[in-house]
């Protein structure tokens, strides 16, 4: 009889590890993932109409994520418009996307209530702007 419970123990055990593993395989598949904006540089010359936001480096100082896009022109984005327009998608972490809200409220009003467009610009560039979204 006692090997028949050791038996039981170390198959009650395996199976504990097994539902285990399951679970911390699955719990990635289940988290939701993070908020993003979307950036749409604007290849066109003159000065876009809407809500203008001009950016210094004190914004990518607060939003690193924005650097490669705006600043460093380092981020490969999706062309569109025969090339006058660019997109891009930035991701925030949940909380930089309330941080991002706060310092730029005009982007949620204005997409709310159907406004002018959101634009960012940096040295003569303007970006167009979506508020953050949750996926």
């Amino acid at each position: 009889m006692v090997f028949s419970e050791k038996k039981n123990i170390g198959i009650i055990l395996l199976i504990l590890v097994i539902v285990i593993g399951i679970v911390l395989f699955c719990i990635p598949l289940f988290t939701s993932p993070t908020p993003g904006i979307t950036l749409t540089k604007i290849n066109e010359s003159g000065i876009p109409q809407g809500t203008i936001t001009h950016l210094s480096d004190k914004d990518f100082e607060e939003f690193p994520m924005l650097a490669p896009v705006i600043r460093d022109n380092t981020k490969r984005g999706i062309d569109y418009a025969n090339g006058t327009r660019i997109e891009y998608t930035v991701m925030l972490s949940w909380e930089d996307k309330q941080k991002f809200i706060g310092r730029y409220p005009e982007a949620t009003a204005n997409h709310t209530t159907g406004e002018s467009e959101t634009f960012f610009e940096y040295k003569g560039k303007y970006y167009s702007y979506t508020p953050p979204t949750e996926p």
